[in-house]
């Protein structure tokens, strides 16, 4: 039960996967859309507020079309997921905890076409093609929306984002919503959480250690069109992180 400050310590993702089984019993019982860093708050206000500035505010930087093919990891019930299936062209949406997934699958108010897919998985299995997929296309769009990187691992996050190259189309565009740490690395080791009432585990980076992990993707031609803090006005309001959002894209030439 750590709070951890600068130091590179490795979180158990085995604690976050028991962590999350637990959020898809509250998220129903609490909002089925909160996004998990506010499933501890029981203002419903604050959780309508999230998504309606991110709609307003921040989906236009998707720039979804109907020639889109969509990868969302860590989509969770769906919260942003159901405004981008009924647009898209294909859409994959990837959570590695099962409940959430049958959670989207009993949702009416989720578009389902025959090209949307929720599948069990977790990014890393994906890139690593340990789970099979229902398509081959190249992705065009790549979505975090909320944070997915900070409960991985440095070592296994710049894996995946080396992997997902491969799997992006010349032209793409990459849509990150992450926590970041604004005075320096936080790591929570099984922390526990009083508004979460549970133990929790999350890598808070800074905005230059994103810089170097996106070295990768810059280097395979994206560009960084967008870094700067998610709300305009702080929703989490937390001393120590900040919600950013991060848009790079790559064009053909």
């Amino acid at each position: 039960m750590e709070r951890i400050y600068k130091e590179h310590v490795h979180i158990d993702p085995e604690s976050l996967k028991d962590f999350y089984k637990k959020r898809a019993v509250d998220k129903i019982s609490i909002d089925i859309d909160a996004p998990v860093v506010l499933c501890g708050d029981k203002d419903k206000s604050k959780i309508e507020a999230w998504t309606n500035f991110e709609l307003e505010h921040r989906f236009p930087l998707l720039e979804l079309d109907e020639n889109s093919v969509v990868l969302e990891a860590g989509c969770g019930t769906g919260r942003i997921s159901k405004y981008i299936t009924p647009i898209a062209d294909t859409f994959v949406g990837l959570d590695y905890i099962k409940e959430f997934i049958n959670i989207i699958q009993l949702r009416e108010d989720i578009e389902k076409k025959d090209t949307t897919y929720f599948v069990h998985s977790s990014i890393q299995e994906f890139v690593d093609e340990t789970v099979s997929f229902p398509i081959k296309k190249k992705f065009n769009r790549f979505v975090i929306s909320g944070g997915v990187l900070m409960y991985i691992n440095d070592d296994d996050a710049k894996e995946v984002m080396s992997k997902l190259v491969e799997r992006f189309d010349d032209e793409c565009l990459i849509y990150l919503s992450e926590p970041i740490a604004l005075d320096g690395r936080l790591t929570l080791n099984k922390f526990y959480s009083e508004d979460l009432e549970n133990e929790y585990s999350a890598i808070y980076r800074t905005k230059a250690e994103y810089q170097d992990m996106f070295e990768v993707w810059y280097n395979a031609g994206f560009e960084l069109k967008t870094n700067e803090e998610f709300f305009y006005e702080d929703i989490k309001a937390q001393k120590e992180t900040k919600q950013w959002m991060f848009v790079l894209q790559r064009k053909k030439k």
